[in-house]
């Protein structure tokens, strides 16, 4: 697993950093990462220019012992790749996310970590909306089992990377299989059909098993086995939510949507509600360089 070889992990010092650090270390050791930045951004509001005055110590660098927190939180945890440089900085924005953005940017990051409950499954989400490589969202408390990876599957051309990353990530854990999981809805469909729902469901699963062993056939597996599953739910993410419980996965890939510029911001609302919702880690697969050029513009790179 060579892509992620440039590593960026949030954190808000806190215990919600607990599981991102440990999955980190993980993925460090997988694809053998090269350098690991932790960072954390602190957001702060425009200061009056009479409060500057009145007090001055607003306006002196942030403190070291943020630094020193951040250190010792990860050296109880980190057990990554030995030869990975890790970093840490501590940084001051009026937004977060733009101050993560700008690290990914500077560092040319593969891959940003983090925990979701740290800042809030927002930041995640416009993280992922936002940055030029994937992230992975990582719910608090669970740990870094990696029995089970499920790709959610819409038939669209952005699995096949999902699709690439799932792959990787079982061959480097030694895993013979993964999931393909594809979510179907006739919901707005039953009151226009003059058949009963549950026949609609059964015409609509026989469809949806047609179309997903189709395009099975045209996704490069290597040597991992990919095994279909197909469900009916009339809310997409909370579907394959469910059936990923039923599952028992450990890990949910799913794609986002396009590689231009302004695609690029549409994450897609069933990848943005997973990263809120989902009980287990998920990563939103892009390209790297996705958007890349708007990011720039939009810091004033």
């Amino acid at each position: 697993m060579k892509r992620y070889k440039k590593v960026i992990v949030p954190l808000g010092i806190s215990d919600s950093d607990d599981a991102a650090i440990s999955w980190a270390s993980k993925v460090s050791k997988m694809a053998n990462s090269q350098e690991v930045l932790f960072i954390h951004a602190v957001e702060v509001d425009d200061i009056p220019e009479a409060t500057k005055e009145k007090y001055p110590w607003l306006l002196k660098p942030l403190d070291q012992t943020l630094l020193d927190r951040m250190k010792a939180k990860v050296e109880a945890i980190w057990d990554g790749n030995p030869e990975a440089k890790i970093d840490f900085k501590v940084t001051d924005s009026k937004s977060i996310v733009l101050s993560i953005l700008e690290e990914v940017l500077k560092q040319e990051s593969d891959l940003v970590i983090i925990g979701r409950d740290a800042f809030g499954s927002d930041v995640a989400v416009r993280l992922a909306r936002k940055a030029p490589c994937s992230v992975m969202a990582v719910p608090t408390g669970i740990d870094r089992t990696l029995e089970k990876i499920v790709v959610a599957n819409d038939f669209s051309e952005q699995t096949v990377t999902a699709f690439d990353v799932a792959t990787a990530f079982a061959e480097a854990e030694g895993l013979s299989e993964i999931d393909s999981l594809h979510i179907f809805s006739v919901g707005q469909l039953t009151h226009r059909a003059a058949i009963p729902e549950s026949e609609l469901i059964q015409i609509s699963l026989d469809h949806a098993m047609e179309v997903h062993k189709e395009h099975l056939n045209s996704v490069e597996s290597k040597e991992i086995s990919i095994l279909p599953n197909e469900a009916h739910s009339k809310l997409v993410p909370q579907g394959i939510v469910s059936e990923a419980r039923k599952m028992e996965a450990d890990l949910i890939v799913t794609g986002c949507r396009g590689r231009n510029t302004v695609v690029a911001l549409l994450l897609g609302s069933n990848a943005e509600e997973l990263l809120k919702i989902s009980p287990v880690p998920v990563i939103a697969v892009k390209e790297k360089g996705t958007g890349q050029k708007l990011i720039e513009a939009l810091l004033g790179s």
